[in-house]
């Protein structure tokens, strides 16, 4: 039997859970609380059946069991051996006179509320019915799963939803590893002599950077703390020409356009920058293994990607040395970032981040299926803008491809770095890129 039910005893955490419980614990000590919760939010309009969405929703939780785990603080283990009851739907119906900005006001402190951690569920479906449409709300901590995760639960909950209701459906695939099983598993190869000799040889590589690459940019504030309630949010598109542009010159360059993207931000901090190495994290869903494709869990993780200044390099010649630092990162991927933290900087593990570091985060159309794209049988659906989770970054830039174009979301610690920073550095990776694509005799449709 696998699953919560399996043990009879507390189990060990994962990396990534130890470091998210650490910083739980500390923001308690400090009695502060910040969400970090990751959650689909729709836009339903038709007869949603309220009764058969919440039996799908329990038949979920026991399907995902971890979803009702909690954590023991103290000790910072998994209470496996005690789920809670699988919670009902949060329902909430519109208020007289609501508007519809305070509606979404309103959801939003829902998805944000703390969950119990020590006691469980740490997953919660909200339903706010209004006259004209319904919004509706799945969220976890990120202790229990990541964005993959929400994509899994969403296709498992329409498919239960459609059983419920008493059409055909086919049978939900098996979790061939439930996450407990893939968190022994990690923590077994992290012990072993191989997982602790590649630890070495990672470290080592990245010792002029660190596990949290400290980068500071023209624009930089100077202070020594940024408050995660001062959140600022830049937003641009790449347009259908700049786009294609880019598909186009990254084939020709040997790489993919994420890559190609990724190394133009490299290049423009270096402009803006007198630094001589260049790190920034690299999210990864660590998905590559078919065992996992159906297991909820915080499996997502960050790699460090450094590079080192060199003012007389060529473009092709920067691009392959990117290519091979990038390269160089995820052949690590099976050593979570936390586990790094610890080793090189062990005060650094369950803290937020102290130095301003940046995260590129790419996402491609079929890691963006989460954004509106099941359906609710009779139903129509369409994404709902939440304010979501402040940053642990200094700066997280956020790429979502979007049919011909790319949309741009930077958000920003504005303790750090103002919004005028930020935008010129994205204005210098913007035009790194257009330099790159005429290089590579693609021309785009900007003026």
């Amino acid at each position: 039997m696998k699953g919560c039910g399996a043990l009879s005893s507390r189990h060990p955490v994962s990396w990534t859970q130890r470091h998210r419980l650490g910083q739980i614990r500390s923001e308690s000590d400090a009695g502060v609380y910040r969400s970090h919760h990751p959650s689909v939010a729709l836009r339903i309009r038709g007869d949603l059946q309220t009764v058969a969405l919440e039996r799908a929703w329990i038949r979920l939780q026991e399907r995902h069991p971890v979803l009702r785990c909690g954590f023991d603080l103290s000790h910072f283990t998994w209470r496996l051996d005690a789920p809670a009851a699988a919670a009902g739907i949060i329902l909430a119906d519109s208020e007289p006179d609501e508007t519809a900005g305070s509606a979404v006001g309103r959801m939003e402190r829902l998805v944000d509320a703390p969950f119990d951690f020590e006691q469980g569920p740490l997953a919660r479906l909200i339903l706010l019915r209004r006259q004209e449409e319904d919004l509706f709300a799945l969220v976890l901590d990120h202790l229990v799963g990541d964005f993959w995760s929400l994509d899994l639960l969403m296709s498992d909950l329409t498919t239960l939803y459609a059983d419920e209701l008493g059409l055909p459906t086919d049978p939900l695939p098996p979790v061939s590893l439930p996450y407990p099983d893939q968190v022994r598993q990690q923590n077994a190869y992290l012990d072993s002599a191989a997982g602790l000799r590649a630890l070495d040889v990672l470290s080592e590589s990245l010792k002029t950077v660190g596990p949290v690459p400290e980068t500071r940019f023209e624009g930089f504030s100077g202070e020594i703390h940024a408050g995660y309630d001062r959140t600022g949010l830049v937003r641009a598109t790449f347009g259908s020409g700049l786009t294609s542009a880019v598909f186009a010159s990254a084939r020709s360059y040997r790489m993919t356009p994420w890559t190609l993207i990724h190394a133009a931000l490299h290049r423009a901090l270096y402009a803006l920058s007198d630094q001589q190495s260049i790190g920034t994290t690299l999210m990864t869903a660590n998905r590559e293994s078919t065992s996992v494709h159906q297991t909820v869990g915080f499996l997502a993780s960050k790699v460090v990607v450094a590079t080192w200044r060199d003012d007389q390099a060529g473009t092709a010649e920067f691009l392959r040395g990117f290519q091979r630092s990038v390269m160089n990162a995820l052949d690590f991927t099976a050593i979570p970032w936390p586990r790094l933290i610890a080793h090189m900087e062990p005060s650094a593990l369950g803290c937020h981040a102290k130095v301003p570091y940046i995260s590129f985060n790419p996402q491609n159309s079929t890691m963006r299926r989460w954004l509106g794209g099941w359906r609710f049988t009779g139903c129509e659906a369409a994404p709902l803008d939440l304010a979501g989770s402040t940053p642990d970054a200094a700066v997280v830039i956020s790429l979502t491809e979007v049919e011909a174009d790319i949309e741009v979301s930077l958000y920003h610690r504005t303790d750090w770095y103002p919004a005028e920073a930020v935008e010129k550095l994205w204005k210098a990776t913007e035009q790194t890129l257009r330099e790159w694509v005429g290089e590579a005799g693609f021309a785009d449709e900007a003026p």
